[in-house]
Parts: C-alpha cells; sequence; structure tokens
C-alpha cells in the first residue's frame, strides 16, 4: 500500500479496508481541498505516517490515530487532534467522489465533533461496497515488501470472528498502552485479510495475552472474549458501554494523586464491574453516577482556573453515556425516527447542533491565547448557554430521564453542572 492516498480508487480500497478493521491514519489539510493528504496503513503507526505526510505535504499540521468505518461513518480517534477535523476530512472525502459522514473522537473514546447528515444508502462510488473483495488486501502491501508474493486467500472465518470478539477489549484500554494494541490489532487484521492464518493466530495469541496480563494486573475491566454460546445482542452491546465507560473511570481514578481517594473509589469500581458482568445494569449504573460524583468532587480539590473545560465536559459526557447507552438498546426496539436516532447516536442524535457547537468552541477556547482568549470564552459562555437552554426544554431530554423502561437516565444533572463550571472558567 502506498503511504499517501493519491487517487480515489485508492482512497476507496482503503476505507473497504478499514471496513474490516482499525487502520491506523494520517490526515494532513493543505491550503485547499486539492492539497490535502490522507494516509492509512496496515502495520506503520499513525504517528510514522504522519512524519511521512508533513514532510510530502502543503500543511505544517498533521491529526493522527486510528480509523474505523461503519456503513457511511468514518470514525478517526485521534492521538492528535485538529480544529474543524470532521468538516475539513468530510469535504476531501467528498472531491474524492465518497459522501461519508465523520466523527472525531480523543484517544479516549470521547466524541470532539462530527459532520452528520443523512446520506443515501447506495450512489455511485458505493456500487460493489456490498461484497468488498478481500483477496485484494495482498495487492495494497508496500510495493518493497521483502518476500516472495503469495496467492490472495479467503481469510479463516473463525480468524474473523476471534478479532470480532477481541476488538471491543482492545478499543477499552486507554493510551499508551492502547495505542500500542490498537497498532498490533490492525497488523492481526491485515494478516488475516492476506491468509496468514499462522501469523494471525500467533499475533491474537499476543494480544489476548497482553489483555489478559493487563486485566490481572490493574483490575482494569476489559470486556469479556465473546463465547460460542448464543447470547443477546442487545445486552452484548449495553455491556460492552458500560465496561467501556467503567475503564475510562478507572484510568482518572488511577490519574488520582491523593491515594486514600484513589484505593476506595477502585474498590466501588470493582463492585461496579460484577454488577455489568451479573447483567445487573441498574445497580451497575447508579454505582457508576455516585462513583462519577465523588471523582468529580476528588479531581476538583486540586483544580484552579487553569483547568481546561473541554476536560470538564468530557467527563460529563462520560457520566451521561454510561446511563443512555444502557437505554439505547432498548429504544432501538420503538418504529419512532426521533427514539431510532437515540438508539443510533446516542446523546448526539438529538442535541440540534448544540454538542457540535459546544466542541468547536471548546477547541477553539484550549486553542486560543491573549486577546484571542477573550473573544473565545465570551463565544463559548454563549453557546454554554444555548446549551442549557436546550437542556432545560427539549422534550426528549425528559423522555429520555423518564423513559418507560425503568433504566435511570440523568442528563440534565450531570451536563448542567459541566456547563456552569465551564461559565466559571471561562469567565
Amino acid at each position: 500500500m502506498s503511504d499517501l492516498s493519491v487517487s480515489a480508487d485508492e482512497l476507496k480500497r482503503l476505507l473497504k479496508m478499514a471496513a474490516k478493521s482499525p487502520l491506523p491514519f494520517a490526515y494532513c489539510p493543505g491550503p485547499n481541498v486539492e492539497g490535502d493528504l490522507f494516509a492509512l496503513h496496515r502495520t506503520k503507526s499513525g504517528e510514522v505516517l504522519a512524519k511521512s505526510l508533513r514532510a510530502a505535504g502543503d500543511g505544517n499540521k498533521v491529526a493522527f490515530g486510528t480509523a474505523e468505518v461503519e456503513g457511511k461513518l468514518v470514525s478517526l480517534r485521534c492521538d492528535r487532534l485538529l480544529p474543524s477535523l470532521a468538516k475539513k476530512l468530510k469535504k476531501f472525502l467528498r472531491a474524492n467522489q465518497l459522501n461519508r459522514n465523520v466523527r472525531i473522537l480523543d484517544a479516549n473514546g470521547n466524541v470532539i465533533e462530527e459532520d452528520i447528515e443523512d446520506l443515501p444508502d447506495t450512489g455511485p462510488e458505493d456500487q460493489d461496497e456490498s461484497a468488498v473483495d478481500v483477496a485484494e488486501a495482498p495487492e495494497a502491501e508496500d510495493q518493497d515488501a521483502e518476500g516472495p508474493e503469495t496467492d490472495p486467500a479467503q481469510p479463516s472465518a473463525d480468524l474473523a470472528a476471534r478479532a470480532k470478539a477481541l476488538h471491543p477489549r482492545v478499543m477499552a484500554i486507554p493510551d499508551p498502552a492502547g495505542q500500542k494494541l490498537r497498532q498490533a490489532f490492525a497488523g492481526a487484521g491485515g494478516l488475516i485479510r492476506s491468509g496468514d492464518d499462522a501469523g494471525a493466530v500467533a499475533a491474537l495469541d499476543r494480544i489476548e495475552d497482553v489483555l489478559t496480563r493487563m486485566s490481572a494486573a490493574t483490575s482494569d475491566p476489559a470486556p469479556a472474549q465473546q463465547t460460542d454460546q448464543p447470547t443477546d445482542p442487545a445486552g452484548s452491546t449495553a455491556e460492552r458501554k458500560l465496561l467501556e465507560a467503567a475503564a475510562a473511570l478507572v484510568k482518572r481514578i488511577n490519574a488520582l494523586g491523593e491515594e486514600t481517594a484513589r484505593a476506595s473509589l477502585i474498590a466501588r469500581m470493582k463492585d461496579v464491574v460484577s454488577a455489568i458482568r451479573e447483567a445487573a445494569v441498574e445497580r451497575a449504573i447508579n454505582g457508576m453516577k455516585q462513583v462519577q460524583r465523588d471523582l468529580l468532587l476528588a479531581e476538583g480539590q486540586g483544580a484552579d482556573s487553569t483547568r481546561d473545560p473541554l476536560d470538564v465536559w468530557n467527563a460529563a459526557k462520560e457520566a451521561t453515556d454510561v446511563a443512555i447507552g444502557a437505554l439505547q438498546s432498548k429504544l432501538g426496539q420503538i418504529a419512532d425516527p426521533d427514539l431510532e436516532r437515540i438508539a443510533k447516536f446516542g446523546l448526539n442524535g438529538i442535541t440540534e447542533g448544540n454538542q457540535t457547537a459546544l466542541m468547536k468552541h471548546l477547541f477553539a477556547y484550549r486553542q486560543s491565547t491573549g486577546e484571542a482568549r477573550a473573544k473565545a470564552a465570551a463565544a463559548l459562555r454563549s453557546q454554554t448557554a444555548a446549551y442549557r437552554a436546550f437542556l432545560q426544554s427539549n422534550e426528549l431530554i425528559d423522555l429520555c430521564e423518564n423513559n418507560p423502561f425503568g433504566v435511570a437516565v440523568d442528563l440534565r444533572g450531570p451536563l448542567g453542572t459541566a456547563l456552569a463550571e465551564i461559565d466559571r472558567l471561562a469567565a
């Protein structure tokens, strides 16, 4: 595979590969869309790709991380972010005859921004995407790769299923270990597609061994590997979301400087994880909400006016994602456009643009200095007021908090508290 995507056909092939398993990426916006460079690779890290793009491109700033593709949605989990990344990448893809929605996440999986609209299920660029030919993957290998060429082989169904089961566990591991695991996982996916079953087995064995040792050493609540026994898809999705949220909380707890508070919160999180694995969703959510509140207090004891408002919002968003994640699988059972949107996109599906606008202003505030900081702060406070008004009046927020399924959902509490803290920090 060439490092730099220079044609629509190659870009299309790269996105097909990213739909099979996450791939390291780098993106270097140029002075105009014609000067943009986008790279994906099965084995090279995003950081290595970024260096290549920086040297070859007209732009001097590069985003990199891991890319995933699900249907029409391209999600970039970024180890390095750039402003307005979703809008720029969507414009670049469209210029290459690919209509895709774009979602940008930080390294911890928090949604930073997104550019999402209703797109047709099929188009000229999608006519052959319903059945991706995995045999074209070997053709995309580096031209200077050592060793003789081999005939493409259909990947083992068992290996593909095993990789799919490991995927949520890999994505739940926080950085820096998570970044290395994601790169190794992307490499394993490449081995599966190229027909190197022996290499793929060895790679997946190493990844699973690392996950097992990390879980035993840190009590980090990584999702358990799927079994061959029948499972409830809705329940599995809810469990995965809860475990991912729990892992994010554990990461924040481990970062606390006060040892007593850290030990107490970790002990309580072990109870939460047990509840999740016992399918006691209500108990798990209530436990996480209590830990979240106490964690915010513990974090706030050492906080001052230099605390980043973006971190404040992401922490609150984690708390609400836990609750609404458990509700999503229930809402998907009801044939209602609004509820289906919540089931598919979570809170981001009903915020009427407020979430995207707030993330834009939070990011601008973080990047600004001097006189520009004062203007960014004023714009940020204006957006928090708009978001607060939305929370207070929106009927779908009422429906989520007072849902008929008995799932405890508190959106206005943590989000309202975070908006007030952001106003204080940006005053």
